[in-house]
């Protein structure tokens, strides 16, 4: 089965919005069993629209489009689809309603413009909109759909999972499919796939599929097992993961949606101690990754961004002859900085980081890239040396996800 993805709209192309919503379709559609095989992104014109349309449906069993259907004029999405596939607009009570209160909780009026949003053509299948004002849409030709949906992530993602994928899994016939996420770090990429040569033939042979998707974060290896019995595929892939975990389990911290702040959230949890964390080139990034999961003030004490010598030296304790006699991107600072944040927070394990993450401040001998990573409990700790690239928001993520996975092998041994 063929899919096609369609997103509309002059600010895609003049680049005053990144369009996520192809990519978010493209793996919802894949995980469906559809092969993407286009994704056009065009302007919102009448032309464009109905070429774009009558070029996708003629290559596509399923046609999904976003964008354009808006309550202002220059949203051409609806008349156009109107044109093409017949009937009239007509107003969708059900919408409608769900309009109205929309604007009642929000204490606004509720203007002509914003009802002509209830205005759909009478050749569609509406999809109700819980999350905003522009309903769906569903169109048929031949045997081809289309289906049209708002541009604005949040309420296109909803529709999709409330509306569309039901309607898909009713009138396709979807194969089936396993798909596992098994995700690694500390291991470059080329290095990784070296070790997993002859794995890939043992996939190959039992028609599963790899891909690797490499990222600052680490890089996670998909598995996509596709038949008819969800349950052989899934055993397959159980089959699958227990002979990679032979191979590079020791880079191995999670599968699927899990991520190194929510592994390393989920251990200290698990033993009831807490982190604290120094940073000076990360900023605070570190911070920021485990504070954005829920629950995290059961294990996060705090952190210090330390981006002054001054800091370093009034707030972690960190002598002024280490820093003068060996730099601030140093191992002897870094100590240092892991020890005053055990002092200062009472944590049980800490992480600091001191770095040159440019593009500027390299000295001799410490070129951009250059960073100290250390973790450390009351027993144990263990400092060590990076040389990361020389683009600066690529060395903060580098730097901060290579603390956490630091972090989580100590607190493996511990």
């Amino acid at each position: 089965m063929r899919a096609s993805i369609l997103t509309i709209g002059d600010e895609l192309l003049i680049g005053q919005v990144i369009d996520t919503n192809s990519a978010w379709l493209a793996d919802s559609l894949s995980e469906l069993g559809f092969e993407v095989t286009k994704i056009l992104s065009i302007s919102d014109s009448s032309q464009a629209i109905a070429e774009a349309v009558k070029e996708l449906m003629g290559q596509s069993d399923l046609v999904i489009s976003t964008g354009g259907l808006g309550p202002t004029s220059d949203d051409r999405t609806k008349p156009t689809l109107c044109e093409l596939f017949g009937g009239q607009l007509m107003l969708h009570a059900p919408s409608l309603s769900l309009i109205e209160q929309i604007f009642h909780k929000r204490g606004l009026p509720l203007t002509e413009t914003n009802k002509n949003q209830a205005l759909i053509p009478s050749s569609c299948t509406p999809i109700l909109n819980y999350h905003g004002t522009a309903p769906g849409m569903i169109f048929r030709k031949g045997n081809c759909f289309l289906i049209s949906l708002p541009g604005v992530p949040f309420e296109m993602k909803n529709m999709f999972t409330e509306g569309v994928r039901p309607f898909i899994e009713q009138n396709f016939t979807l194969p089936a499919i396993v798909r596992l996420n098994v995700n690694t770090f500390g291991i470059p990429e080329s290095f990784l796939s070296d070790k997993l040569k002859d794995f890939e033939k043992f996939l190959a042979d039992r028609s599963i599929a790899l891909a690797y998707l490499p990222s600052p974060s680490g890089i996670r290896l998909r598995l996509t097992a596709t038949g008819d019995n969800k349950g052989r595929l899934s055993n397959l892939l159980d089959m699958a993961v227990n002979e990679l975990k032979g191979l590079v389990g020791e880079n191995i911290f999670g599968f699927n949606d899990e991520t190194l702040p929510s592994v390393v959230s989920k251990k200290l949890r698990g033993k009831n101690e807490t982190l604290a964390v120094a940073e000076s080139c990360t900023g605070g990034y570190i911070s920021h990754l485990i504070t954005q999961l829920p629950g995290s003030s059961d294990i996060y004490k705090g952190g210090i961004v330390a981006y002054s010598n001054e800091i370093k030296q009034n707030v972690l304790g960190v002598s002024h002859d280490l820093l003068i006699s060996h730099g601030a991107v140093s191992q002897p600072v870094v100590e240092a900085m892991l020890d005053g944040t055990l002092r200062v927070f009472q944590s049980d394990y800490a992480i600091a980081v001191s770095g040159i993450a440019g593009p500027t401040g390299a000295t001799a001998g410490k070129p951009v890239g250059t960073t100290w990573i250390g973790v450390a409990s009351r027993e144990t700790r263990r400092v060590e040396l990076y040389a990361f690239g020389n683009l600066r928001e690529v060395n903060i993520q580098r730097a901060a996800y290579t603390a956490l996975y630091q972090l989580l092998k100590l607190m493996d041994k511990d």
